[in-house]
């Protein structure tokens, strides 16, 4: 894992890793959101670990070009050093490009291995016959710019959770651009994990 900043909480003795992928921008996992998704998985007791693209490291917006070949080198480390540390049931957590990035992964590398969870699903970029198997779980703005829920609901298969949220644009903000509605995605993401 050189040259990646990451965070880990490894739990003894745990199988099952979450891994949150972040969307686009700078900031990568010292967004309030992706903490607060981190807090959370690890409060229940499941190991987890989050980690920035390359482009964020350069301090840029998005990722390294239409084919993402720097951040699925990325992904494909942290897959592999995760497997090495021991886990056998992996699971994605992938926030808008971040589930993009994941689905050019699973073209690569498919696995049915690994479930998936998409917040803010984009059409047209994510790769949805490659992931078909793996994602479980969509949550959705209402408001979402890229795609309603109810068009989400007619792209994935009828295994994929579509869990929409009232009001909620892609990164579940109200019209005055305040984050009121990501504390009820990551209950959602709580849900899914308790399941």
């Amino acid at each position: 894992m050189d040259k990646i900043t990451y965070k880990y909480y490894r739990k003894n003795d745990s199988k099952k890793i979450y891994i949150i992928l972040h969307g686009g921008g700078p900031v990568g996992v010292e967004t309030d959101f992706i903490s607060s998704i981190f807090n959370a998985v690890s409060s229940t007791k499941n190991s987890v670990l989050c980690f920035n693209f390359p482009y964020c490291e350069r301090g840029e917006e998005s990722s390294s070009g239409p084919e993402l070949k720097e951040e699925i080198a990325t992904l494909k480390r942290v897959v592999e050093y995760v497997k090495n540390q021991g886990y056998n049931e992996i699971y994605f957590i992938a926030k808008s490009l971040g589930g993009i990035i994941a689905s050019y992964y699973l073209k690569q590398n498919p696995s049915d291995k690994i479930k998936m969870a998409i917040l803010g699903y984009i059409p047209n970029e994510i790769q949805q016959d490659d992931i078909a198997e793996n994602l479980a779980l969509v949550i959705q703005g209402e408001k979402d710019r890229f795609a309603s829920p109810a068009e989400v609901s007619n792209l994935v298969k009828n295994s994929t959770t579509v869990f929409e949220i009232k009001n909620a644009d892609h990164s579940y903000r109200n019209e005055q651009k305040e984050p009121i509605y990501q504390s009820a995605a990551v209950e959602r993401i709580l849900e899914w994990i308790k399941g």
